[in-house]
């Protein structure tokens, strides 16, 4: 898909490439220093091949950017998921298996000519709507995507928090049930194992197993996505709605453990589960109350991205601002 969001001006200078990798699509776009897109091109994340050719499709698509927006650029910014070795630039995302132990800021540098900053795409997501979208005039603001994963980054006074390796943020994998389903990660009970899409289809599909009943029983086991839940939940379906309010109820858990540590006073919620808008944020909300019981807390606000699809290019490019 490519569509321009600001009418590109040639002799507009300062402009950044922004690259977003997910687990389900990637997304290119040139961005101006005030947040305006001038171009916007994405698809799907190819899941059939190997690490050279992922990275292949992801510089073809830099360079249909380039061409759409018309200005050059001086800067790359590229959002990957994690986990990273921020220092040099090095990926091995839970959600690509194609890629592990991958150079990618180094390769993309390299074949696209620029200067390039690499981070976490939950860092860049945060760091974007801290800058131009729902997170705009916060002191200590967290920013989540919930989508394939859960992730998230933290911006402290305007600036991303990395600590002390680059991995700063990874709010999906705090633990809110000690006995709770296998995270991807290895470890129990993760926000990513209950609020994700992936964690979302596995409680499903596990729970349809045991016989329990659900529209989703009449789709094939591949067809039982986040998504669907998320789609049945909105219908009425019992589970699926269930389903739902456990994954508010692990969001609310794991933000309330990073409001107390960090002192937030905003939560930007974004990615393709949280589209899901009301019907997650109400419960979720509900949910925090019960745990950020201290005054400090009182004022902390739960809001969804304002950056729409083009959070994650712009989050990217604002790293390399």
């Amino acid at each position: 898909m490519r569509s321009a969001t600001h009418s590109p001006d040639a002799s507009e200078s300062g402009a950044v490439l922004g690259i977003d990798i997910g687990g389900t699509k990637l997304a290119a776009g040139v961005i101006t220093r005030d947040g305006h897109g001038l171009s916007d091109v994405r698809q799907p994340a190819p899941h059939d091949t190997d690490a050279e050719g992922l990275l292949a499709a992801v510089v073809e698509l830099a360079w249909r950017a380039r061409a759409d927006a018309g200005v050059s650029v001086n800067a790359l910014g590229i959002g990957c998921g994690g986990p990273l070795r921020y220092a040099e630039g090095i990926v091995s995302p839970l959600h690509i298996s194609a890629w592990r132990g991958f150079p990618l800021r180094k390769r993309l540098a390299a074949v696209l000519g620029l200067p390039a900053v690499l981070d976490n795409d939950a860092k860049a997501f945060a760091l974007g709507e801290a800058r131009f979208g729902a997170g705009r005039g916060s002191r200590c603001l967290l920013g989540m995507i919930v989508s394939t994963g859960v992730g998230g980054g933290i911006v402290l006074d305007g600036r991303l928090l990395h600590g002390a390796s680059g991995n700063a943020g990874h709010i999906g994998h705090v633990t809110v049930a000690a006995d709770g389903p296998l995270c991807p990660c290895g470890a129990r009970g993760c926000v990513t194992a209950y609020a994700s899409g992936t964690g979302l289809a596995a409680q499903a599909c596990a729970a349809l197993a045991t016989g329990e009943s659900s529209a989703l029983a009449a789709l094939p086991a591949s067809q039982v996505t986040g998504r669907a839940v998320v789609e049945a939940a909105m219908a009425g379906d019992a589970l699926a709605h269930r389903l739902l309010d456990d994954a508010a109820r692990a969001l609310a858990v794991g933000i309330a453990a990073a409001a107390n540590l960090l002192d937030l006073d905003r939560v930007v919620i974004g990615g393709g589960i949280a589209q899901t808008g009301e019907p997650l944020l109400n419960p979720l909300r509900r949910a925090l109350q019960a745990h950020t019981r201290l005054a400090f807390l009182r004022g902390l606000e739960v809001r969804p991205a304002a950056l729409g699809p083009a959070a994650g290019v712009i989050g990217a490019a604002a790293l390399a601002m």
